[in-house]
């Protein structure tokens, strides 16, 4: 399906972006993985794809740091000569009562969350526009039902799924979509799921909830390699007609107001 096309996958290292890096590799895709994460932390990610027979490369980068980011892009061109697909998915939350939250944490929520994929689209388009692609932004459900002491995160991942849709008309005649995807809970880091290869102060900017279950459905936690078969779609032929939309993921939990599960 992506047989000779390029990836580039921000949060690349864990979550959902490390599945949507292992799925693209399966389908043929040359993939650079992106993250603030050192190289060694990547290590796994890359050594899992690569031991399935994919081709994948890893390239530490701070999405807040716009000359990473164009060294990131500049790198990929120079060896695959295109990008096909931009997936956005590095993020970061902090929750907390906002009168006790700190400045640098509101700061770093919008950073990661917002200039972040702003940039590196910014960075991108350059060279996507000679082939045309798909980018894809990973927003979060909070983006459309709010959540109690998580103002700021859903207010950054708002502002990313509202981009989005802003930003489409731009891209007229340029054969590039951009679509982003709202996840309801996922077993990812972030939720504080294997944390393992994580450092202390990364630990300490995820949300740390046992496990638990908030779909009206009962159907428990949603998976990343659920998130990146979403963005496969999306990246793919057949999710030509979507564009500028905002592809709530959450099993139906911002559909209605139901009691909470017991």
């Amino acid at each position: 399906m992506l047989e000779g096309k390029t990836a580039v996958i921000t949060g690349g290292a864990t979550g959902i972006g490390a599945a949507t890096a292992a799925l693209f590799a399966a389908k043929g895709a040359n993939v650079v993985i992106a993250s603030e994460l050192s190289a060694a932390a990547m290590q796994a990610t890359v050594d899992q794809i690569t031991q399935s027979g994919g081709s994948v490369s890893a390239i530490t980068c701070d999405v807040t740091d716009r000359a990473a980011i164009a060294s990131l892009i500049r790198q990929t061109d120079e060896r695959f000569g295109r990008i096909d697909c931009l997936i956005n998915g590095a993020g970061v939350c902090f929750s907390g009562p906002l009168e006790e939250m700190a400045a640098a944490k509101i700061d770093l929520m919008f950073g990661v969350n917002v200039i972040g994929p702003i940039s590196m689209i910014q960075a991108a388009l350059p060279v996507m526009r000679r082939t045309g692609g798909a980018i894809v932004n990973i927003s979060s459900g909070s983006a459309i039902l709010g959540v109690a002491e998580f103002p700021v995160y859903s207010a950054s991942k708002a502002a990313i799924a509202h981009f989005t849709r802003t930003f489409a008309p731009e891209l007229r005649r340029s054969n590039i979509r951009i679509n982003a995807i709202a996840p309801g809970p996922v077993r990812t880091p972030m939720l504080g799921f294997a944390t393992e290869a994580l450092t202390a102060e990364q630990k300490d900017g995820m949300v740390k909830r046992e496990a638990l279950s908030v779909s009206p459905y009962g159907n428990g936690l949603i998976e990343p390699s659920d998130i990146a078969e979403l963005a496969l779609y999306l990246c793919s032929d057949q999710a030509r007609a979507l564009h500028g939309s905002l592809v709530l993921a959450d099993q139906g939990s911002s559909s209605a107001m139901l009691p909470p599960v017991r």
